[in-house]
Formats: C-alpha cells, structure tokens, sequence
C-alpha cells in the first residue's frame, strides 16, 4: 500500500444501530460494528448475518383458527407445552407448535359478550383473561379442566390497555385511571384500590425488588403529549398509599419489563419523530439507553429472547441489550413481525411468536430458519484527505465457512448513497475469504451494503469482517 493509502476495516457487528441512526440514514457518528440501516438483520452475536424467519403455527392462520388478532400471550405456560392467548372475542389455548382446535373443551373459546381481549394471566392454579364487552371491562376465569365464568367480574372501566401482574398469591391490573388487586387466598378483589385520578391510564405493572411498580400515562389521549410517572407501591398491596415516585417527565411510557434486577422502560417523547427510548430505572430518574423508530409497544409487545428484550414496533421486530456481559448494550431490528399489523408478541416456549394481520388474514408465527429480507448498512464513512479524495482498491471479506446455498450481496454506497459499485456475491461452498476488486475512484464518503436478498433461508451467510482498502489521489 502507498504512504497515503488507508485500511477501513467493519467488525463487533454486535454494537448494533449507531448513536444517531434514528435520525439519520447518512449517519458517520459511530464505531466499526455500528449499521446506519438494517432490516431482519441478526447482529445478536460476534457476526453478521440473516435474521430469523417466521413459520406459522399449525391452525395458526385463518385456514386453522386463528380468525382474529391475538392480543395478548401469556409468556410464562402454566403447564407443560400449553400457554393461553387472547383475541377479539376467543381465548385460545396455545402449543409449541401449535393453535389448538377442537377437543374438550371446545378450542378456540368463544368468549361471551367480549369485543376486545386484552390480557391473559395465571395465579395459583386458575387462569385469569381481561376483556372488553360493549360497556364495560370485565374479568373471565377458567380452571384449566373444563369450567369457564366470563362474567368472573364485571363492572371494570372500559379500557384500551389492561396491564396485570401476579406474585405469590396476588394478582394487581390496571384498567383506564385505577388499578385493582386480587388476593386469591381469601378471595378478595378491590377493583379500584388505587385512583390516579382523571385523564389517566396505567400502562404497566410489573413487580420487583420487593415492590409493584405501576407506570401511569397521564393527559388527553391521541397526539397530545403526556406526562408520565413510575410509582412504587408495597409489595403487600394493602394500602392505598404509594411508597414512592420516578417522574418520567414530558413522555409516554409503553413498557415496563424488569430483568435480572433492572427494570426497563420503553418510553416516547412526541416532540419528534425518532423520539422513541428504552432506558431502565436508576433511583428516581429514568436512564436512556438506546433509540429506535416506529411506534411506542405496549405491555403485549415485549419478551426476554437470548438474554435481550425482544418487542415490536411498527410491525418489526428490535432486540435491546447483550447476548453477554461483556457485550455493550445494544439495538437492532431483528426479524419481521409478519403481516402489517402486529398484536402479541411472546416466548412461552423459548422461540418467539408473534400474532399479525392484514384485511382479513390472520397468522400466528414463530422464529423459523432465516429471513431473505435480510439487509445491513454501515455508517457513512468520509475518505477525503485535504484536497484528495479517496480511490477504492480492493474489499476483503472473511466469513464463517459457507455452507451450500449460503450467500450475500455486497456493494458500496458512495457520496451519500449519490452511487454505487458493482454488486459482488460473497459465496462459494467451504470458502471463508473472499476478495473483490473495485476501483472506484473520485470518492468522498461510502458505506457498506449487505444484502441477503439472493440467499437461502436454510444456509447462512455470517460475516466476521469486511476490510476496504484505498488511497487518496487528486480529485479527477
């Protein structure tokens, strides 16, 4: 290489979306492993590579039983290789691999008087589904043999968002401006114990650190901002006194998910458009952690998948975190959601699955081999030196060895994506480097472009390391 030549090498593709990749697609803010863009990309580990794909369950789809949005999984089954879900109008009992149908009792469940389903839960041997009728909100219970009471409770204020969490013997859910609890021991239910007062909606409840943490969205619905608030509450759920306060400020929480200890927040400031956050809890004060585009997930949209937060936002699907300790804390889009509009999102059984639909189509799909919509861009990076600008010699690729089939697309993206190079194919049964000439001149900045369009969704193509080498020469 001359003296002026320069070596740009992309690696720990791991540190996901760069800083300001919520804002800009052009953006050079970041390190070597940092995507300006990704779509269905898989970066969870130490390469690069296609994103899982998605294969519906049996009955899964409208074909099967499945005939309306799942809202609502249970993520934790409440027995061996059987969970529970809530749509519309049925609760539908949920396997492995797949949706059940028929049998005693009758699956799906229809669900009387029930226009929206929002949550499903478990305590002490009963399971719990949260609806919608016309008037009101009202509380279904089945004992997991064969009796059903969909009138369990009524009377609940008729909400959008229906939160509810359990411990021990005690089950607290929130319903518009209030937030029940229920002590199964005695069999005692205050459905209004805690008043939030008016232009209110509790978004969350989770438990932790011997405590109830209950998120609270307050201010007209719709497009207007929100203030929101974090209250602590005692984990007897006794009182009606809150123990303490994380004030969120000016923004609209979606999620509380607690993990190892830290309890995370997905949260909206609507000021602009990227301003969507996952941050966790730090005495009273919200810490940020990374960004992300879309729309806010509610409580049905987020699970634990490889020791990161999995949740969706419009229609696709992000992980947040690290695989590892010794990873940073990262973000990526990882897979497709599936058909346009995305209900629950869960993992009761390890894999992922996510409900969708579009018009009149229904599926309820899992994680399954690799996705060919499967992209990667890296940030933009400036080659200009003084009055030179950059020429563009060679590209160096190391992989993991190549199965048959496996295959990506690579090309540069030059001067602000104003051009591109040739399109080269990194493929070839057993090989692991792979080199292409470019000789590409005249250049100010570039990015990397992989693209798994041409691939296989059995064989994989995952990158460890792509090295561009060039030299700086007087503009042409």
């Amino acid at each position: 290489m001359e003296k002026n030549g320069f070596k740009i090498t992309l690696k720990n593709f791991y540190q996901g979306y760069a800083p300001l990749a919520h804002l800009s697609s052009v953006t050079e803010l970041g390190n070597e492993g940092h995507a300006s863009q990704m779509v269905n990309a898989d970066v969870l580990g130490e390469v690069l590579q296609q994103g899982p794909g998605l294969a519906n369950l049996t009955n899964g789809t409208q074909a099967g039983v499945v005939s309306e949005l799942i809202n609502y999984i249970l993520d934790t089954p409440p027995a061996s290789d059987s969970t529970y879900g809530i749509g519309a109008t049925k609760l539908f009992k949920i396997s492995s691999t797949a949706v059940a149908s028929g049998g005693t009792p009758s699956w799906p469940k229809t669900i009387t008087s029930a226009t929206a389903g929002k949550t499903v839960a478990y305590l002490k041997g009963v399971l719990y589904y949260f609806f919608n009728t016309s008037s009101d909100s009202t509380i279904g219970n089945y004992d997991l043999a064969s009796t059903f009471n969909d009138a369990w409770q009524t009377g609940l204020v008729k909400a959008t968002l229906i939160p509810v969490a359990v411990k021990e013997d005690i089950m607290l859910f929130g319903h518009g401006r209030y937030v029940g609890t229920y002590f199964s021991n005695t069999a005692t239910i205050n459905k209004t114990k805690l008043d939030f007062g008016t232009n209110t909606e509790v978004a969350d409840i989770c438990f932790n650190a011997n405590q109830w943490l209950i998120a609270v969205n307050s201010g007209i619905t719709g497009t207007n901002r929100n203030q929101s608030q974090i209250f602590s509450y005692e984990a007897g759920a006794t009182t009606t006194l809150l123990s303490d306060e994380v004030s969120v400020g000016v923004q609209k929480i979606g999620w509380l998910y607690p993990l190892n200890g830290v309890v995370y927040v997905a949260y909206q400031d609507l000021s602009f458009s990227g301003g969507y956050k996952i941050g966790y809890i730090s005495g009273r004060r919200i810490e940020p952690l990374v960004n992300f585009t879309g729309s806010l997930p509610t409580y049905a949209q987020r699970t634990l998948y490889k020791d990161t937060i999995l949740f969706l936002s419009s229609g696709l699907v992000y992980s947040a975190g690290a695989i590892s300790p010794e990873l940073p804390f990262a973000i990526s889009q990882l897979a497709d959601g599936g058909y346009a509009t995305c209900g629950a999102l869960s993992a009761p059984f390890g894999t992922p699955m996510i409900a969708s639909t579009e018009s009149t189509t229904y599926k309820l799909a899992q994680f399954s081999n690799y996705d060919v919509n499967s992209s990667w861009r890296s940030i933009t990076i400036p080659v200009i030196n003084e009055k030179m600008n950059g020429y563009i010699d060679e590209i160096v690729v190391r992989t993991n060895t190549l199965t048959s089939g496996a295959s990506a697309a690579l090309q540069l993206e030059f001067n602000q994506g104003s051009s591109t190079s040739e399109t080269h194919t990194i493929t070839t049964t057993g090989k692991r480097k792979h080199t292409f000439n470019v000789n590409q001149s005249d250049i100010e900045d570039f990015r990397v472009y992989i693209n798994y369009a041409g691939s296989s969704t059995t064989a994989n193509c995952p990158i460890k390391e792509i090295v561009v080498y060039g030299h700086y020469m007087e503009r042409g």
